[in-house]
């Protein structure tokens, strides 16, 4: 694994350190995590930039909304459940 030694402005890592926190992790652990999943974002959107690039982006558009717009079958997540689903208990 490398080290690195970063200079960061002190009010970007006085927020690094406080989402940390609040997260339950280091402030190493929080960079990490944050830049890996940069990248992944960063290379997924390349990806799909390279997947769809000779695609008609109207007829994506139609199709994305005739897809969303079908009802599918089952029950809606309670709001307690949306909530407990995004603090991660």
């Amino acid at each position: 694994m490398a080290t690195l030694s970063l200079r960061m402005r002190d009010d970007l890592k006085a927020k690094a350190q406080e989402l940390a926190s609040k997260q339950g992790v280091s402030l190493n652990s929080y960079i990490n995590a944050t830049l890996a999943a940069t990248i992944a974002q960063t290379e997924t959107l390349a990806m799909m930039g390279d997947r769809l690039g000779n695609v008609d982006r109207e007829k994506l558009h139609a199709r994305v909304l005739k897809f969303m717009s079908k009802p599918r079958a089952g029950t809606e997540p309670t709001p307690a459940e949306i909530e407990r689903a995004v603090s991660g208990q």
